[in-house]
């Protein structure tokens, strides 16, 4: 699982600009003699940028600054309620409870975890929601050094999704371990803002995450368009092009790593031996909805090319773009048909 807080990704590019700079709470319009009016805002949320991009259709400019703020309002909402790093939220108190008997907590967060006991049973345990339990083993600050198999072996026995134990809203776990979301709550954040704006009548807009991407209808004439970054590139470096109507994730192992004698370590753990994730340099999901992109692309890393397009040809509304340890790019048939690829 990802070490990190939820907001972790910078692997997506939109259009050919870098999301960089938060302008908090400021709405500003963008429009061209070829291109549509778009309104966009940008903030700061679950430790990331997310940007909210719109194209109205009729609707005026104060109501859909109102619905922008709805949308933020619900990401806010969401991480109040799930965030592993905010110790007043539902969530940490499940795992100040372990060992305890647990905790009764809201149902939608019952609901999500549910979820990730599901994918964690799909994945065959490449997705695992307790990964938390394995605390600041994996810290990758100026300090880095590699733990001892020991250390890991001691960690990694805190890590087991079936051991949560759910009855109606009451939620419990074993002494020592933690649950956290950042795996899929921000999925399900960007597929809530969606929500938002779909109610307000919006049938064009773009969400971005921290660059987890959920695109629906289209920029006016145009598609809209999601660029994948080259692990081993620049930031602005892209390996392909994606126009999709639908979620754009990216999990790679270049955005939070340390180098030791050669050996490259990163924050994408494999929650079944402790250890990061060794068979991919990225990984990117095109799904239906953010949630499942966000699960998949952490999942299908782990698993590696092989096993994660297996995953990937057994679920409706999902397509994979893989480039592994090597270099070698792997894709689904599907993916083909919505890319624009660069040279390799």
């Amino acid at each position: 699982m990802d070490q990190r807080p939820s907001g972790r990704r910078s692997a997506l590019l939109v259009g050919v600009a870098i999301v960089a700079v938060a302008f908090f709470a400021q709405l500003y319009f963008s429009h061209s003699d070829s291109q549509p009016v778009v309104v966009r805002q940008d903030r700061i949320l679950m430790g990331t940028v997310w940007s909210l991009q719109v194209v109205p259709s009729g609707q005026p400019h104060d109501a859909t600054e109102q619905t922008l703020d709805q949308a933020f309002a619900e990401v806010s909402r969401i991480d109040r309620l799930m965030s592993e790093w905010k110790p007043e939220s539902p969530l940490s108190a499940i795992n100040a409870a372990a060992g305890t008997g647990g905790i009764e907590v809201p149902a939608e967060l019952v609901d999500i975890i549910r979820r990730g006991i599901r994918y964690g049973d799909l994945t065959d345990g490449a997705f695992d929601i307790t990964w938390l339990g394995m605390g600041k083993l994996w810290h990758f600050d100026q300090a880095f050094t590699p733990p001892s198999e020991s250390q890991v072996m001691e960690a990694r026995s805190r890590v087991d999704y079936r051991k949560i134990r759910i009855d109606g809203n009451h939620v419990s776990i074993p002494a020592g371990w933690k649950i956290g979301l950042g795996g899929i709550a921000k999925g399900y954040a960007i597929d809530r803002a969606a929500d938002k704006l779909r109610e307000a009548g919006f049938r064009n807009f773009l969400v971005n995450g921290g660059g987890d991407v959920l695109v629906v209808g289209r920029k006016g004439e145009h598609d809209w368009t999601v660029g994948v970054r080259d692990p081993r590139g620049g930031p602005q470096d892209l390996v392909a092009r994606v126009r999709t109507d639908g979620a754009v994730v990216t999990s790679g192992d270049y955005e939070r790593f340390r180098i030791v004698d050669g050996v490259r370590y990163h924050h994408i753990i494999d929650p079944r031996t402790g250890r990061p994730a060794r068979l991919c340099r990225s990984v990117t999901i095109v799904a239906d909805q953010a949630e499942r992109a966000d699960v998949l692309a952490t999942s299908v890393f782990v698993l590696g090319p092989t096993r994660g397009l297996q995953l990937v040809s057994t679920l409706p509304h999902v397509e994979a773009f893989i480039i592994d340890s090597s270099g070698k790019r792997w894709m689904s048939e599907g993916f083909q048909r919505i890319a624009e690829f660069a040279s390799e």
